[in-house]
């Protein structure tokens, strides 16, 4: 369980870096963001708005 855990904190942790590396420089409407604590806070709260915006509905239904 706690391997579990730790491996998807590390593919958490690495997508983050990738995005924080692959910013936009000059992009007018989504400006970089250099510092990497503001960073980290404004992805945990796109990756919030993202996971809200997903379907939650199931595609197979279990019946009995």
């Amino acid at each position: 369980m706690k391997l579990s855990i730790n491996l998807w904190r590390f593919k958490h942790l690495g997508m983050a870096i990738w995005t924080y590396v692959n910013q936009p420089l000059f992009d007018p409407c989504k400006p970089m963001v250099w510092e990497m604590k503001r960073f980290w806070y404004l992805y945990k709260i796109q990756l919030l708005e993202n996971c809200f915006l997903k379907d939650g509905t199931s595609q197979t239904h279990y019946t009995q």
